[in-house]
């Protein structure tokens, strides 16, 4: 029996959540952890003393700001270092996995900080995830279990209560093949850059889809270009908060709220 590892990251804005990674076994996320400093360390080479970086950070990079200002200036440079990222990640044989949510509908359908039954927008994706997950390992690997490695900060309490809400449940038949939760920083764990890259990516796609109607963004097409495997990638929508929404009401756990409505629980998106 072998114990696999899911490291996310989370990546939002005002309108979308999103919380992604990678799942590997120890060999895995020795081999892309090692490409990844390698990666890191050519590109310190060949810059200046006080430009030196000290991870990969997504936002900070897309905006030119952090460790990478003045990047947009060195539009090569950016090129060169997401591609190299790109494709330890892309060439790797580990499964990308992501869960986002309409959080602008979420903050419109519960306007109530962590309302009973429901919790955060953030607990909702994770609880998605897991479950997802779970039934995946039961049916390719019946043998194995998951451990859960999340960047360290500001999710930490949300993230274990969603994990022991999930794992105490007697109900849910998949609840033993977790084996545990941890919160890492990106100094801890090179493998959340990783997950970092990926978040970032599946929530700006996400984004652009519910607000613009756009196609993905170039990284993540090349991504999944390289990539001969499936990712796994729910979206909570509008229509399910709604319809989860409705339900509560209906079990008296929460007052009325006007126009609701009925729908599907989740679609699909960026899957290969």
């Amino acid at each position: 029996m072998a114990v696999l590892t899911l490291k996310f990251d989370e990546s939002y804005k005002t309108r979308t959540l999103v919380i992604g990674g990678w799942v590997g076994d120890e060999a895995q996320w020795k081999k892309r952890e090692k490409h990844w400093q390698k990666a890191l360390a050519f590109e310190n080479r060949t810059l200046p003393e006080g430009r030196k970086l000290s991870r990969y950070h997504a936002a900070e990079m897309n905006a030119n700001d952090g460790q990478y200002k003045g990047w947009e200036k060195e539009q090569h440079r950016k090129l060169r270092f997401t591609k190299k990222l790109l494709n330890i990640s892309g060439k790797g044989r580990m499964i990308p996995v992501a869960a986002g949510i309409d959080l602008r509908a979420f903050n419109e359908i519960f306007p109530h900080c962590d309302p009973p039954g429901v919790g955060s927008a953030y607990v909702l994706c994770m609880k998605a995830l897991m479950e997802q997950l779970g039934a995946a390992i039961a049916e390719t690997h019946p043998d194995d279990q998951l451990a859960i490695v999340h960047d360290h900060g500001d999710w930490d309490v949300p993230a274990l209560q969603s994990y022991n809400q999930m794992v105490d449940d007697p109900a849910w038949e998949h609840r033993h093949k977790f084996v545990g939760i941890t919160p890492l920083t990106w100094r801890d764990d090179v493998g959340l850059q990783s997950a970092d890259l990926f978040a970032y990516e599946s929530m700006r796609y996400l984004d652009a889809q519910n607000w613009k109607g756009e196609n993905m963004r170039k990284p993540l097409q090349i991504l999944f270009g390289l990539m001969n495997r499936a990712a796994f990638g729910f979206h909570i929508t509008r229509k399910y908060l709604e319809s989860l929404r409705k339900e509560l009401e209906a079990k008296k756990g929460l007052a009325p709220l006007e126009r609701m409505g009925d729908g599907e629980k989740r679609k699909r998106f960026g899957a290969v």
